[in-house]
């Protein structure tokens, strides 16, 4: 049996790291779990237990996490796809709010504000378009907006 000391750095540990940012329960588990050089492995009941504990003084809930996470995502301009891929990877589909923007509306947005400098040649257009699916956002949905951002430019200039 460890003593209490081992615990109570293992409970240091893992407020010190919820200082730094969030994380989902999984997460955390796995990084308080991960060994590290020259200290002994804490055991899986006493990760369980300071888990159990920061689940109860409400320091760790994987709702809020995710939540935050895809605010977050969104505001960086992630699709549904890409932030439904992220909460999954770290262990919160379960959790998943509803998308705050629908794709199509944040699309739009994001061809009108980040990328317009970007849509004039063929080359970038296509640097615009890969940029956007590795976000999240559908083939569909971006060849849709980009038609629409570009018939909207042609029809402004006239």
């Amino acid at each position: 049996m460890r003593s209490c000391e081992a615990y109570e750095a293992l409970w240091n540990r893992a407020l010190w790291y919820l200082g730094r940012r969030d994380y989902g329960v999984r997460e955390l588990r796995e990084k308080l779990l991960k060994p590290r050089p020259n200290k002994p492995l804490p055991m899986e009941e006493d990760v369980g237990r300071a888990i159990a504990r920061l689940i109860e003084l409400d320091l760790l809930n994987d709702e809020r996490y995710a939540g935050r996470l895809a605010e977050a995502l969104s505001r960086k301009g992630y699709g549904a796809r890409g932030i439904a891929f992220e909460l999954k990877r770290r262990g919160l589909q379960e959790k998943a709010p509803q998308a705050p923007v629908e794709d199509g509306e944040r699309l739009a947005e994001l061809l009108q504000t980040k990328y317009a400098a970007r849509l004039g040649d063929e080359k970038n257009r296509r640097a615009v378009y890969n940029a956007l699916l590795r976000k999240g956002f559908s083939h569909a949905d971006i060849r849709t907006a980009m038609k629409d951002y570009l018939e909207d430019e042609i029809d402004g200039d006239l």
